[in-house]
């Protein structure tokens, strides 16, 4: 049977044995290619001369150079917030924490 069965189609795999004495059509289309036919749903083609325009509302490089030191500032204000933050002493100590007791006494037949 291991004999039989290695020398089954590609067809005979995809629609079974039952498919493949019936004829009944493969799930799986027969083109070994990847490339798959167009099914007409999408047959346009967009138009080259059609192409948008340039943008014209983009920034000048005075503008990015503005924007750049802008967020230098801030990543300097930031880093200075938080020096000043961990510079904080807090003023009384934490309490410290309670000991831990010991391990219970589990045996069988005491309480």
């Amino acid at each position: 049977m291991a004999f039989g069965l290695s020398a089954c189609s590609d067809r005979m795999l995809d629609t079974g044995p039952l498919g493949a004495i019936t004829g009944e059509p493969s799930p799986v289309s027969d083109n070994s290619s990847p490339i798959r036919n167009m099914t007409g749903e999408r047959s346009e083609y967009p138009n080259l001369g059609t192409v948008p325009p340039r943008p014209t509302d983009l920034t000048t490089e005075a503008q990015r150079q503005q924007a750049m030191d802008r967020l230098a500032q801030d990543r300097a204000a930031s880093r200075r917030t938080r020096e000043q933050t961990e510079a904080i002493q807090v003023p009384e100590p934490l309490p410290t924490p309670m000991a831990v007791p010991p391990k219970p006494d589990l045996r069988p037949g005491r309480s």
